[in-house]
């Protein structure tokens, strides 16, 4: 059985300690302000809050191109599927979770030319718009998006492709990256199991 890598552990805070640090700013925001003033809250529309929310919020993602790969869904060894691995960060250079539509994309790569996307292959719709959608791809251990997506028209012929990224968050400028791989002839890794 084949799994997805873990990515190494690094230093600095765990990602435990900043995601209760984020909720404890975020209890403390929500709260009511001062001690003897009853009814007087946060206002979701403040500058406070805004600010907080550019901090949190998505601002850059990445395609893990070590563990991104074609993989075999049906068991004949062919590519079938693509397994996506992405991490979000935030503005801070964090890992952060996703918020909004995200659609990946695969095209032919144009050889010679500026222009290096040719034809699209694949598209595939993501939305991260609730608690079910966020964890249904997240793997709380390796703190990265986990994609398992089918190709409509199987298997992926040999050559070279460009997986492309883009992730539009609510009220914030679109996100993008793109990874390049060649396919090759032969035997595809078995896609992972998810628990």
């Amino acid at each position: 059985m084949t799994t997805v890598p873990r990515p190494p552990a690094t230093g600095g805070l765990s990602g435990r300690c900043w995601n209760l640090a984020r909720l404890g700013l975020l209890g403390l925001l929500s709260a009511p302000v001062g001690c003897g003033q009853s009814g007087s809250q946060v206002q979701m529309d403040s500058p406070e809050v805004a600010a907080y929310v550019q901090l949190v919020m998505p601002a850059r993602i990445e395609i893990q191109p070590h563990w991104t790969k074609p993989v075999d869904f049906t068991g004949d060894g062919s590519a079938d599927a693509l397994e996506v691995i992405l991490k979000a960060y935030d503005a801070t250079g964090d890992l952060t979770k996703m918020v909004g539509t995200l659609h990946v994309e695969l095209y032919t790569r144009r050889m010679a030319s500026a222009d290096r996307l040719a034809q699209r292959v694949a598209f595939w719709p993501v939305e991260f718009n609730s608690a079910e959608s966020l964890t249904r791809h997240w793997d709380p251990l390796a703190r990265f998006y986990f994609l398992q997506v089918k190709l409509a028209e199987a298997p992926l012929p040999v050559g070279r492709y460009i997986l492309v990224a883009r992730l539009q968050v609510p009220g914030q400028p679109r996100l993008e990256d793109e990874y390049e791989f060649t396919h090759e002839a032969g035997v595809v890794p078995p896609a992972s199991q998810r628990p």
